[in-house]
């Protein structure tokens, strides 16, 4: 298996060898951050554009206020990942991964998870929802977990709720502990039987889950052609709440903001992994 140094080297020199290069000049942390999606700009004091442009409206100003210096540059579609940009196609670069690891063309119609080429990590990608809980398998997009971690280094000084009481997801049986919707339990199911050839598959912290945001669009707030079945709602974190040991942290895909969440809340989850660059060979 490739490295995570290596791979980061590897995503790195391509950046700076392919046609990024001719539109914009990133920094190392620019090349392994995923931006923001966001493409258009925002005139002084109103007003936003189809473009990245930028101008100061004189008239709309408050009275004897005075505003220098170029506010184009002050954009956020005008820096980093973002201004690669072209004919609307968006700068964040997924690979469609089958489901025994195997890299699959951008028209593929079916696959299981997706690698981000800029983060270099691999991601779940869910069934589709038709609002009954597990009836699209094990990586069904309606299922609802609560917050729960055993480990002790990583929770936050508190386990959080084991939910042996509500059948929100696939494969619930009442008794089972291994059964039980939550965070914990669904990572053990799911490294049990595999997912696009690893075991090695765990909850996100609260940075990685939030590359996937995508504020150039809302509801949901991500490339629906990579992750679709996205719900417009919060997706857990590992990350715990600091002295808020009842708490952890959640992205809302709805809009792409994060908040604090009680553990005992059922909410979607998406899996991640370090991934090789374009998959199995």
């Amino acid at each position: 298996m490739m490295s995570y140094k290596l791979l980061s080297l590897i995503l790195c020199v391509t950046c700076l060898l392919s046609a990024c290069t001719d539109s914009v000049s990133l920094s190392a942390s620019e090349a392994r951050l995923n931006d923001t999606g966001i493409t258009w700009g925002g005139n002084y004091p109103k007003s936003n554009n189809e473009d990245c442009s930028a101008a100061i409206n004189e008239q709309e100003l408050a009275k004897g206020e005075q505003i220098t210096g170029d506010i184009l540059s002050q954009q956020d579609c005008a820096s980093g990942r973002d201004v690669l940009l072209k004919n609307k196609q968006s700068a964040f670069e997924y690979q469609k991964i089958d489901g025994v690891g195997k890299a699959l063309n951008s028209s593929a119609t079916q696959w299981d998870c997706v690698i981000d080429k800029v983060s270099g990590l691999m991601w779940e990608v869910k069934k589709p929802s038709d609002e009954e809980y597990g009836s699209a398998g094990l990586h069904d997009a309606d299922d609802r977990f609560t917050w729960y971690s055993g480990v002790s280094s990583e929770n936050g000084g508190a386990v959080g709720d084991w939910n042996q009481q509500y059948n929100q997801c696939f494969g619930y049986r009442e008794n089972t502990p291994m059964s039980y919707c939550n965070t914990g339990e669904f990572v053990s199911r799911v490294n049990t039987k595999g997912l696009c050839g690893y075991n090695d598959w765990r909850l996100p912290t609260r940075p990685e889950l939030e590359t996937l945001v995508h504020f150039g669009v809302t509801r949901p707030a991500i490339s629906l052609d990579y992750f679709p079945n996205t719900q417009n709602d919060f997706y857990w974190s590992s990350s715990p709440v600091v002295r808020k040991t009842s708490s952890a942290w959640a992205v809302s895909f709805q809009f792409g903001f994060t908040a604090e969440l009680q553990r005992t809340n059922g909410r979607p989850l998406r899996l991640v992994r370090p991934a090789l660059e374009e998959g199995k060979e």
